[in-house]
């Protein structure tokens, strides 16, 4: 059944910004350890060992999983979505060590963009103008950052703008599959699918790894552990609304990062489109949150 929640009081929100903000530092700090290993294996090999060590981490979670969750008919779905996803971190993490890491960053938050013309094209939700002004807004600042015409747009810029759709996609699944089965089993399919999906180009450009790269592929699975469970304590006792900011923080994260470990100066474009791209993502994120009511309601199954 479900039930109204009650509305998360100021301290709860307070934690909730910050379990935001300490998540996006530790998903922002996948970019140090990837490129820290790049020279040692290549970015495929890196995602799949990234995500097989995730695997590892989340066993546990199969103690919380409930009848449902093992249901054949389900199966499908989750590995369609660890396809999508599979493609979309692999992208992601040859990117990484392609391009600055404050252009990748904002040309990430062009994710929720395609989540808008995806539940318009897909799950049939309303389109109205407003949204599709934010959505050509976020256009014009991926132009800015990317700069065609004046400056040659590096592969690192194109793998993440093919990344991002792929992202939107995932959560498009997410969204659907979030009716039928427990948050446990679509965080622990996710991980298993991508790596499983992720193996099969791996064992193409597969090298023996050093101890060095063990220990900080492995790190960087219990980084964005962590991060994800930070999130989703968020989004259990805060508002959305209230912390949906602190996400655009992994900008300034990644910015410094970029600064001190890779001498990388962000140009007064990349902070002109960043700006852009951030203000009509937070735009689209607010019209999706209005149109959903003001009632916040969660599944409770019985």
């Amino acid at each position: 059944m479900s039930r109204v929640i009650a509305s998360p009081t100021w301290r709860d929100n307070f934690v909730g910004l910050l379990l935001v903000l300490l998540g996006g530092l530790f998903i922002t700090s996948l970019t140090w350890f990837v490129r820290s290993v790049a020279d040692d294996i290549h970015p495929l090999q890196a995602a799949f060992m990234r995500y097989g060590f995730g695997t590892l981490l989340l066993l546990p979670m199969l103690l919380k999983f409930e009848n449902t969750d093992f249901q054949a008919k389900l199966m499908g779905g989750h590995f369609l979505r660890g396809v999508v996803h599979a493609v979309s971190v692999l992208l992601w993490f040859y990117a990484v060590t392609k391009i600055n890491l404050t252009d990748l960053t904002a040309l990430s938050f062009t994710s929720p963009v395609f989540v808008t013309i995806g539940a318009f094209l897909f799950l049939g939700e309303s389109f109205s103008y407003r949204r599709m002004m934010g959505i050509i807004v976020a256009f014009v600042g991926a132009m800015v950052v990317l700069r065609p015409g004046i400056e040659v747009i590096s592969i690192g810029a194109i793998a993440i703008l093919i990344s991002a759709p792929f992202q939107a996609g995932s959560n498009l699944i997410a969204k659907h599959l979030a009716i039928h089965t427990s948050i446990y089993a679509m965080v622990f399919y996710l991980s298993l699918f991508v790596t499983l999906i992720s193996l099969v180009p791996t064992l193409f450009v597969w090298s023996n790894p050093s101890p060095y790269t063990i220990a900080m592929t492995f790190g960087a699975a219990v980084m964005a552990t962590i991060a994800h469970f930070c999130w989703s304590k968020s989004f259990q006792i805060a508002d959305l609304s209230f912390t949906q900011p602190g996400f655009y923080f992994t900008l300034i994260w990644a910015a410094a990062i970029g600064f001190f470990a890779y001498d990388e100066i962000p140009d007064i474009w990349s902070g002109l489109g960043a700006a852009t791209i951030i203000g009509a993502t937070a735009y689209i994120t607010a019209r999706e949150r209005r149109a959903a009511g003001p009632a916040r309601l969660e599944e409770e199954r019985t």
